[in-house]
């Protein structure tokens, strides 16, 4: 985990540096506060799935660009080697199973939310869309007040610079593809 921890505050650092920013600055545009970037960057704190999204969001860089490392044109990614991110005392959990790729503009997770929880989304950057699919469970989307029920095998579209929230109204952990794509 140690690893994983400071891989994340090293992408951090990068990003951040090459923008020229300052952890103030930073702190600012991404509503982290300044003590929480420095832990990260130090890789003296786990972040949470919301804390990586608002950097995410606030640096206007995918989700797994916080996360993945960069490899070669051929990856097999096992699924013993995908990074855990969670969320509220680990009943939200989130793998990364295709890292961002700038030429595709996309990446994949692989989300599983436990029964009678939720996870509430903040919007994304306008042009991001997501699409979910659900692989096991029952899925209850509310976007922006709109509420749409999803079942095993069934997906659901929609653009993610809006608030929404997973639930999972089934009895069973829910098992979730979800794409985001990340309009030019």
């Amino acid at each position: 985990m140690k690893e994983f921890t400071d891989h994340i505050g090293k992408n951090l650092q990068t990003i951040r540096k090459e923008r020229s920013l300052s952890l103030d600055k930073t702190a600012k545009i991404t509503e982290v506060s300044k003590a929480m970037l420095a832990q990260i960057e130090r890789g003296d704190s786990v972040p949470t799935v919301t804390t990586l999204w608002k950097i995410a969001n606030g640096l206007k860089v995918s989700f797994s660009s916080l996360i993945s490392q960069q490899t070669g044109a051929i990856r097999v990614i096992k699924k013993q080697d995908r990074h855990l991110v969670t969320e509220e005392e680990n009943h939200y959990r989130v793998h990364i199973v295709v890292p961002f790729s700038p030429e595709k503009q996309f990446e994949v997770f692989s989300v599983e939310l436990d029964p009678g929880n939720e996870q509430k989304s903040l919007p994304h950057n306008p042009g991001v869309e997501e699409h979910v699919f659900v692989k096991e469970g029952q899925l209850e989307m509310d976007i922006d007040g709109n509420v749409e029920a999803v079942a095993k095998d069934d997906a659901i579209i929609f653009n993610g610079n809006q608030p929404h929230i997973y639930r999972n109204i089934g009895d069973e952990v829910l098992h979730l593809l979800v794409l985001i794509y990340y309009a030019k």
